[in-house]
Parts: structure tokens; C-alpha cells; sequence
């Protein structure tokens, strides 16, 4: 960004950008003027569970069911994603049935609602041209080695959540806020997990609402 000749900036993203975002204001708060993201990520937590409020408590348990009936993915990718790599390389079918499975469970309204057909074939012809699925994978193992202590600290640069309608393991308010210095929570009224691809309009609409009082503070 400084070679683009921006000292200081915002960042925003969903799901692993959620992430990258949030790392970049931990490790860069001088520079990071503000964040937005689509997520809390999944929820880790090392202190007291008395101190969680019981709408807390209950989205732990909401989190946790959800990754018992849904999370199979995250732990083949987590623990054996070569394997899955090898298999959805050598299978334009199988790689379909992998990433298109997501698109439906994660959408809001499903997958003919939300995507053409044209884009979904897109998104799939990337992965399958590139070889590139086993690679999209493997930073899940990646991210399983960081330590628990990066995934607690609170994020104190000004945060902002939209948090869409159809999205899976949506946060409440109160855990928002206790990771981090949360200025703004909306709910739009449609989008699921993949909201920028979903509903782009309306993701930018959000963003641009967020960011319009820092851009006076030297941001991009």
C-alpha cells in the first residue's frame, strides 16, 4: 500500500479475508484507519465461560452443532487435503460436486437463486485450469498450526460487521464487541456466506457506508 502511495488505509473481507483483515489491524494498527468484515470467524475463547453472556453461550452451542452437520469439509482440508487434492484434480464431476455443494448450503435462497450459470461454470473452470484446489485447501492446515493466543487478541482498530441475512454462524453483538472495538453492526436484509459474489451491489453499499467517515484521515 505505501508503494501505492497510501500510508494509511482500510481493509475489508469475509471468510479467510475476514481473517486477513483482522491481522492487518492486529499487527499494523498504526496504518489500518479502519476494518470491515462479514464475519467473527469461529468463535475461540480461553476465558472464564461464566463471563459470556447467554446469547454468547448459546451461539457457542449454535457453532458447534454446525460443525458437527456441516463442518466434514473443514476437516478434511484441515488434516487430508492432499488427498482430497488428488482426487477432485483427476475429477471435473467430483470438483463440481465439491465447490457447487457450498455454494448451495451457503447462499442465500440457494444456488440457481443466487449465481448464473455462466458464473458458477466460471468459478469452477478457474479452479479446474489452474490445478489449483489442492493449494486453496492446504492453507487450512496452514491456519490450524496458529497459536491460540493470535486468535484471542482483540482487534482495536475501529470494526465494522455486516452480517448477511443467509450467512452461516452469524455472531451476536455481544462477542462482536469483546473482540473487537466494534463502531457498527448491520444485517442486510439478503446475501449468504459468499456475499460479494452473491449480492456485489449491495456489498458495496455496505462498504461504502462504513468507510465514508474515515477517508478524511488519510485512508484509501
Amino acid at each position: 500500500m505505501r508503494g501505492l502511495g497510501y500510508e494509511r488505509f482500510g481493509a475489508a473481507g469475509g471468510d479467510m479475508g475476514s481473517h486477513v483483515s483482522r491481522y492487518l489491524a492486529l499487527d499494523h494498527p498504526d496504518r489500518v484507519v479502519a476494518v470491515h468484515r462479514t464475519d467473527g470467524g469461529l468463535p475461540v475463547f480461553a476465558g472464564d465461560p461464566a463471563t459470556l453472556t447467554a446469547e454468547e453461550r448459546a451461539w457457542f452451542a449454535e457453532t458447534a452443532t454446525w460443525s458437527a452437520t456441516e463442518g466434514a469439509y473443514g476437516a478434511m482440508q484441515r488434516t487430508k487435503p492432499q488427498t482430497a487434492a488428488a482426487a477432485l484434480n483427476d475429477s471435473p464431476a467430483g470438483l463440481a460436486a465439491w465447490i457447487v455443494e457450498k455454494l448451495q448450503a451457503w447462499s442465500d435462497g440457494g444456488v440457481e437463486r443466487s449465481y448464473t450459470r455462466d458464473e458458477i461454470l466460471t468459478l469452477l473452470s478457474i479452479y479446474w485450469f489452474t490445478g489449483t484446489i489442492g493449494s486453496s485447501m492446504r492453507m487450512y492446515h496452514a491456519n490450524a498450526g496458529i497459536p491460540a493466543g493470535q486468535l484471542t487478541r482483540r482487534v482495536e482498530v475501529p470494526s465494522g460487521f455486516s452480517l448477511f441475512r443467509g450467512d452461516v454462524v452469524r455472531p451476536p453483538r455481544a462477542w462482536l464487541e469483546r473482540t473487537a472495538n466494534t463502531v457498527r453492526v448491520t444485517e442486510p436484509e439478503r446475501g449468504g456466506h459468499f456475499a460479494p459474489f452473491e449480492e456485489p451491489e449491495l456489498y458495496a453499499r455496505e462498504l461504502r457506508e462504513f468507510f465514508r467517515p474515515y477517508r478524511g484521515n488519510g485512508s484509501a
